[in-house]
């Protein structure tokens, strides 16, 4: 204002004209190689009929595992679309007291520790104290998980059901180091099932672990009917997992580049973190939200896109440090 102003005054004077600047790009809709969550849930396209089929199954039975590769999307799939599906069917029926809670865990090296932790609410007094005793009565059979359950839910009146997640069920058997605690723990899930008409438990479990878990056989029984394998996604799927993500943004894909990038990913196993990756690095170098091919050349593609990363951060470490990092992703 004050710079128009001063033109106004001085006829001779050159107007001041404000530069152009570049339209600021909307966050990014892609999960690099993370799972998607519940929040993510508006951003996940591409496996509406496997979610159907899980929520499905989910309603009608009380466990059930989905099984797969690694990096074939069962976490996002049971966090991004279970998970939304059965809260937003409960939001109907909420005035009724039918609606769903969830809980979720990793087992880790203390799977009764991570259980105890899932179903004691965030706001509880002493929290810390709570899990430990918790943990303690589960892990000796004092407590039952049916017990822990309608403890849950006696807390929260406008539910009647919970949905409990055990996300990457194979660190029960990487990760926990004892097989008594192994055996306890699936033992403490189906007597939760068994005794709670009000619990749910879906497991995500990779492909290549399926044998140590139904090495116990009553574990194996109990899911002889009860798991689903989440398959690769198909050409169809994948597209939409590219492109429905960015539209939703308002953004878009230069023409051919999502062919091109569906080219590039292939049927390969795990190839889902590798494409989502490469989306994430090129959002960042979107021009006037569109993403082109240059940018999809500099990022190296799907295939170099993580390498060319991972060379940058160990070319920025110390020299001092790039031996114990090369080391440590060797052993990995």
């Amino acid at each position: 204002a004050a710079a128009e102003a001063r033109a106004a005054a001085e006829p001779d004077a050159t107007p001041v004209v404000a530069p152009t600047l570049p339209p600021v790009a909307p966050p990014c809709p892609y999960r690099g190689l993370f799972a998607f969550r519940e929040k993510d849930a508006a951003f996940f396209f591409g496996r509406e009929d496997f979610v159907d089929r899980l929520t499905e199954t989910v309603e009608a039975r009380r466990l059930m595992a989905v099984v797969g590769p690694s990096g074939g999307g069962k976490s996002s799939v049971v966090f991004a679309g279970l998970l939304p599906r059965l809260k937003q069917a409960s939001s109907l029926r909420q005035a009724q007291g039918k609606a769903w809670v969830s809980a979720d865990l990793r087992p880790g090296n203390r799977p009764f520790e991570s259980l105890a932790a899932a179903l004691v609410p965030s706001g509880t007094p002493d929290r810390l104290a709570e899990i430990q005793q918790l943990a303690e009565l589960l892990r000796r059979g004092a407590l039952g998980l049916a017990g822990a359950v309608q403890r849950l839910l006696g807390s929260q009146p406008d539910a009647n059901r919970l949905l409990l997640a055990v996300d990457q069920f194979e660190e029960l058997f990487t990760v926990c180091p004892e097989p008594e605690t192994r055996r306890a723990f699936m033992d403490c899930l189906l007597e939760g099932v068994r005794h709670s008409p009000a619990l749910h438990v879906v497991c995500t479990l990779r492909a290549d672990f399926l044998g140590q878990a139904f090495s116990h056989r009553p574990f194996a029984d109990a899911l002889q009917d009860a798991n689903l394998i989440l398959g690769p996604m198909t050409r169809q799927e994948l597209g939409r997992a590219i492109r429905e993500p960015a539209r939703k943004q308002g953004v878009r894909f230069q023409s051919g580049l999502v062919e091109r990038i569906l080219d590039d990913v292939g049927d390969e196993p795990g190839n889902l973190p590798l494409l989502e990756f490469a989306l994430t690095a090129l959002w960042d170098r979107q021009t006037n939200h569109i993403l082109t091919h240059d940018a999809y050349e500099e990022i190296e593609r799907v295939d170099g896109a993580l390498a060319r990363y991972a060379d940058e951060i160990f070319t920025g470490l110390a020299p001092h440090q790039q031996d114990p990092a090369r080391r440590i992703f060797v052993q990995m």
